[in-house]
């Protein structure tokens, strides 16, 4: 019931933010999140034995995300540059072992990448402008958006139900001792579904096939990342990354598909936005 009411308050939430005329209110909630992940990824990685430096990551993680709101994608270059170099450096004065430094300096960059630069992708797509594709895709990054989000939802509710009426084999025990091959296989094929009713739905302008292919890329992808959260979770010894949303752990659970799915959503928009 926990998840279903707190699935029930914030979807409504991105759903304007992923319509609203102005693309900052998106904007601010995909930094909010990436900044909550990161604090819980830094979290888990101190928990493993890591000594993350926190401060220089959150300041790289929102010159990351402006890069993306900006257009400018040398400055998140520059971000990972400058963090390599300072985390490094800051590492010689701080680490008591010189072991330490490597975890240390590892932990705070990944933990940039994968919960600030994947999830920037998602700020890119929504400050597409409507200018360029008016005549053919009005609103395109709102659709690209609840596409994307449909699919990802609803890849976790196939898996999820599927699994559990149906689920027999054992997908990755070692990792997510509660998710099947049958699940997975169910998530799969809730996901392509899905990519053609948005088609059919909302989303007129692009091909059927190209709705076939990104449902199919991201109930494949999102699985993966779902898994990739799951491992680290399991070498920290914790069975969710937070407690802040009610039913879903943490805000790191609750994005893990959406960070591995984001980049392939990014690059089709590019594409599609110049081919129309």
């Amino acid at each position: 019931m926990k998840r279903v009411l707190t699935a029930v308050v914030g979807l409504p939430v991105l759903l304007y933010t992923v319509w609203s005329q102005s693309p900052y209110f998106f904007v601010g909630l995909t930094a909010i999140a990436a900044l909550l992940a990161l604090s819980e990824f830094y979290g888990l990685a101190s928990k493993a034995g890591c000594k993350p430096q926190v401060v220089v990551g959150y300041i790289a993680a929102l010159v990351v995300l402006a890069s993306f709101l900006f257009d400018e994608p040398s400055l998140a270059v520059t971000a990972v540059i400058a963090l390599s170099v300072v985390s490094l450096a800051a590492a010689l004065g701080t680490s008591n072992e010189v072991k330490d430094s490597l975890m240390s300096v590892s932990s705070t960059m990944f933990g940039v990448v994968y919960v600030a630069l994947l999830p920037g992708c998602l700020i890119g797509v929504r400050m597409l402008p409507d200018a360029i594709t008016r005549l053919t895709a009005p609103h395109l990054a709102s659709k690209l958006l609840t596409m994307f989000f449909a699919l990802v939802m609803m890849t976790d509710t196939g898996a999820y139900y599927v699994g559990r009426s149906l689920g027999r084999h054992k997908l990755a025990p070692r990792i997510s001792p509660g998710k099947t091959i049958e699940g997975a296989i169910g998530g799969f094929v809730m996901a392509v579904v899905t990519g053609v009713l948005c088609k059919m739905i909302f989303f007129h302008e692009i091909p059927i096939t190209h709705a076939i292919a990104l449902g199919a890329a991201i109930g494949l992808v999102g699985q993966i990342g779902d898994l990739a959260e799951s491992m680290l979770k399991r070498g920290a010894g914790v069975k969710d990354s937070g407690n802040l949303l009610p039913g879903h752990g943490g805000m790191l659970d609750r994005i893990d598909s959406i960070l591995f799915c984001a980049p392939l959503l990014y690059y089709y928009a590019r594409l599609l936005a110049s081919s129309l």
